[in-house]
């Protein structure tokens, strides 16, 4: 990938379809609610002649089968209750079929509260791994300053690695001391227009590995809606990971 735009171009041509096989129609048009604003469609399959559980089938643009999942298991990682990830991995779910059917999930306009949400949940999870290394873009320095008592306190009573990158060209004069950031939270400001463009957080999963590492990555293209996309995926978190420590850090 050369850019951050590739990265939302490359998992927006991964689009997946979700098919719904139940004979209860309010099954299907929950879940195509559920994923209205995501690079999913949403698709329903009725029983002929026999009963069963209701599962889903996924498969990828080019109708591939990628896997199959009951209906509750999907509902269990859709689910508040039963969210973050280590409680799923202390159940009967397999973890691996959750996360191919979430990985490399793309929004089309979430607006930024949700997009907070899903923020907020990746440092808890940072937070409660309390090691690893963190990418954080805020674009911004004024988009930081409201984080800073968060990110000082990640820094201080964690072993996580922190770096924020904000867009030196949206302010020039601004002195980094001026951020009033812990010392060990690193700072990168490069002269890049992608960096201004996108708000991003990236965790590396730390000792745990591949159970933690989570992504997201967005811009917003119309004010108050926002597009990119979000994943748990290992391979795409360490593919973002590696391209912003190569381009900005290393």
């Amino acid at each position: 990938m050369e850019t951050l735009s590739d990265f939302v171009d490359s998992v927006e041509a991964r689009r997946k379809t979700l098919e719904v096989h139940t004979d209860d129609a309010a099954v299907a048009t929950a879940l195509e609610s559920q994923f209205s604003t995501r690079n999913v469609d949403v698709t329903r399959r009725q029983f002929s002649d026999r009963e069963g559980d209701d599962f889903v089938v996924v498969r990828d643009a080019e109708g591939t089968f990628l896997g199959a999942l009951g209906t509750d298991q999907l509902e269990q990682i859709l689910s508040p209750e039963t969210h973050p990830p280590q409680v799923l991995a202390d159940s009967e779910v397999d973890l691996g079929e959750i996360l191919d059917v979430l990985d490399r999930t793309v929004f089309t306009s979430f607006e930024r509260r949700q997009l907070v949400a899903i923020v907020r949940e990746f440092e808890e999870r940072a937070w409660r791994v309390g090691t690893g290394t963190v990418y954080v873009g805020f674009q911004r320095a004024e988009a930081l300053a409201a984080q800073t008592p968060l990110y000082n306190r990640l820094a201080r009573e964690t072993d996580l690695s922190i770096t924020v990158f904000l867009d030196d060209a949206a302010d020039p004069d601004r002195d980094t001391a001026d951020l009033d950031l812990d010392d060990s939270i690193g700072v990168v400001s490069p002269e890049s227009a992608e960096i201004g463009q996108y708000w991003f957080f990236v965790f590396d999963g730390g000792a745990d590995g591949e159970l933690y590492k989570c992504a997201l990555l967005a811009a917003e293209r119309t004010p108050g809606s926002y597009h990119g996309f979000w994943t748990d995926g290992p391979g795409l978190v360490d593919d973002l990971y590696t391209y912003l420590r190569t381009r900005y850090v290393a």
